[in-house]
Parts: C-alpha cells; structure tokens; sequence
C-alpha cells in the first residue's frame, strides 16, 4: 500500500455559539500548539456540560490526531493518539445527525488515521516492536472496515476489503510476536480468499506446516488442495502429505503413499529421495523391519526407485545412496552365501545363486561408486560431506576390486583414498 497523506485541514474558524476557552483552543490549534491544545481540550470536556458538545468531541479528534504526527510526541504515545482521534471522531458523528464537519473534509480523518496506523504497523516492526506493530496494523484494518461499512469513497485512494499487504503485514508481525493464533486467523482470511501471486505462496507453506504439525487433518487437507492448484511446481505439499501419514506410524501405508504420490509425479526428485531413503532405513537402518535377505522384496523395490530418481539428481545424494545400499546388499548377500556349509545340492545351487546374486550387485554398484566419484572429482573445492562421501565410495570400489581379484584396480582407488585426506 502507498503511503496517504491527507493535508491539515484547517476548519476550525467555523466553530460558533462555544465558549471562549474553546477559541482559545482553536488559536493554538492554529499555531501547531498540540501539546497546549491537548490539555486544553482534555480540560474542557471534563466539566460534565461539555461532554455532550458534538464540536468539542471532532475537535479533539484533530488535536490528538496532530499530535501524533508532532516530532516531540514520544513513538510509545503515537498509537494511543490516533486511537482516541478514531473514538473522537466517531462519538462526534453519534452526537451530530448532520455530521457537519465530517462531510466539510469529506472523511478524510478517517484515511488520514488509517494511512497514519498502516505506517505506523511498519515502523513498529522494523523497530522489532512486534506486539506494536500487530496492533497498529489491526487497528489500520479496524479502521479500513469502519470506512467501507459507511461507504465513504476518496479520489486519492480506492479501499477494498481486504488489503492483502495489510493482512499479510499483520500475521508476520503475530508470527514474530509469537502470537500464532493471531496469525493463523489472518493467514486463513488470505486463503480462503484464494489469494494467489509469489508473494503468497508462503502463506500456504505456513498454514501447512503448522495444521500438519497439530495433526489436523480436516484442516489441511483442503488447504493442500487448493496450494497444489494455485502453485502446482512446489514440491513441499508432497512432503506434507507424506508427513501426515508418517505420523500415524504405518510404515505400509506410507510407503502405499509414496508409490502413490510417486505414480502422480514421476519426475518428483524430492518424492522419490525421500521414498528411497525411508526404504534404506527400513533394510538397513537401526531398527530395520525388512533386513532379511530371505525377502528381497525391499531391496529390489530400493533399486527400482533409486533407478528413477537419479537420473532427476542436480547433486550426487541419490547416486551417493545406491552405492551404499548396492555395497551393502552385496555384502549380505556374500556373506549369507559364506554361510552356508552344507554339500546338499539344493545348499549349493543355494549358495551358487546368492553368490551370482552378491557379484551382480557388486558390478551395478561399480556403475554407480564411479559416476559419484567422477562427481566428486569435478568439484572446485570439496565440502566436508561432500571429501567424506567420496572417500566412502573410493573404499566401496577399493573393496569390491580386491573381492574380485584385480588388486591394481583395488590398489588404485587405495592411492586415491589416501590422497583424498591432503585435498
């Protein structure tokens, strides 16, 4: 919103029939005494007589009013000022069916105090008086509704509704103020308003985040709906929808959601990560309900995933993973295949085949240690997790070499793991 600046406006000559201590307070009026005219005027409607003086309540009304714009008014007192100016000027128009004075100015105290609130949310908030700022930019929006439900219009200035920049304003400064309930209603009043636009798209990620985090479904669900339509290329709804039925602790069914979501949005690289790393930990994280190498199931559903998702990688985290899951399968297939003792023929041809099972994960995973070390390689400068990924695959195809028997490849990729801890 731009900022409104409505001119003094000076009528104050036309005041007749009050009392003298009343002139006396339009001279000073007159000579940007505000201070003066305060007190002056705060004293004159004491007396019980005067406190039903229609004039005497639009007067204070501009008096308070100015002096919140005075330089010598202490910011602490600015919102109070334009609070009561507001009251005045309304309980003036309560005592006066004619509304004199407010039809003179054409209202325009009225946007001069709205104008005067809105800047005064931002300067609160960017002096980090969060709790300030909240108020000054709810009483702007108090204001704005007063005018539009009495239907004053302004050439300068067109108000509607709902001003969008106010109430966004206003749930960032309850978000600051740690006032989330406060924000949430002004956050909805944007999204049941199908607001759209770049600048909003946060306002969906925050409503998401938070109706996920209580678990309220009824909630969120239609809330996401409308995100996907209105901003169809982020990502981050997937990980919401992923998140409510990881919160339910069924592994099946979240992996059904995954597949699921997966089958909508092929070309999803976070989706498909996400998928395949929930799938790793349920092989070989530390409480692993599908480590078995009796059921390859997972395993294979793990390759298949990572399959699709590398080829949509901009770094090397999902190549990175199927070397690790491609060694790790490899090994325990080896090591299954080392266990079995028996010259059965059925133990053998068993053992035959998880051995051809062990090399063939072994060559997939040269495949895939490679590429992550040609990445790694190309990097101006390694990051830490990036030199210590590396010095990982460089064992992987250190190990896998000597395991088939070519120990000038394996002693190759030895050199380079040792050079690694000089980069």
């Amino acid at each position: 919103m731009k900022k409104i600046y409505v001119a003094a406006i000076m009528m104050l000559s036309g005041f007749v029939g009050m009392a003298q201590d009343i002139d006396d307070i339009k001279d000073m009026m007159a000579k940007s005494q505000f201070k003066e005219s305060k007190v002056a005027i705060d004293k004159y409607m004491s007396a019980p007589k005067n406190a039903e003086n229609s004039d005497a309540w639009y007067l204070k009304g501009r008096i308070y009013n100015s002096l919140s714009y005075d330089n010598t008014t202490p910011e602490s007192d600015v919102f109070n000022l334009r609070s009561e100016a507001f009251n005045a000027f309304q309980k003036y128009q309560q005592l006066d069916p004619k509304d004199l004075w407010m039809k003179l100015e054409n209202f325009e105290s009225y946007l001069n105090l709205y104008g005067g609130m809105y800047d005064l949310g931002a300067k609160f908030y960017n002096a980090k008086s969060y709790d300030a700022s909240l108020n000054a930019f709810k009483k702007a929006n108090d204001i704005k509704d007063f005018i539009l439900s009495k239907k004053y219009e302004f050439n300068q200035v067109k108000l509607y509704p709902l001003d969008t920049a106010l109430v966004l304003n206003a749930a960032v400064a309850a978000v600051q103020a740690k006032k989330m309930d406060e924000a949430i209603v002004f956050y909805r009043k944007l999204t049941d308003a199908n607001v759209a636009g770049k600048d909003y798209e946060e306002v969906y990620e925050f409503l998401a985040d938070h109706y996920s985090k209580k678990n309220d479904e009824a909630s969120l669900m239609p809330l996401l709906e409308k995100a996907k339509k209105l901003y169809p290329a982020n990502e981050y709804w997937s990980d919401i929808e992923i998140r409510m039925v990881s919160n339910r602790g069924d592994q099946p069914a979240l992996f059904a959601k995954y597949e699921e979501m997966i089958a909508r949005e092929p070309s999803n690289f976070r989706l498909g990560y996400n998928y395949a790393v929930e799938l790793y930990n349920s092989i070989y994280g530390r409480d692993a309900k599908n480590s078995s190498i009796d059921n390859l199931e997972y395993r294979n559903k793990l390759t298949n995933v990572l399959k699709n998702v590398v080829p949509h990688e901009k770094e090397s985290e999902a190549t990175m993973l199927m070397s690790n899951h491609l060694f790790n399968m490899a090994a325990d297939l080896l090591n299954a295949a080392n266990v079995i003792k028996s010259t059965k023929p059925e133990d053998v041809k068993k053992k035959a085949e998880l051995k051809a099972a062990s090399n063939k994960a072994m060559d997939e995973c040269i495949t895939y240690a490679e590429a992550a070390v040609k990445y790694f390689e190309a990097q101006p400068k390694m990051k830490d997790m990036q030199k210590a990924n590396y010095k990982i695959v460089l064992g992987y195809l250190s190990d896998i070499y000597n395991l088939k028997n070519n120990p000038k490849k394996s002693a190759e990729y030895d050199a380079k793991n040792k050079a690694a801890d000089k980069l």
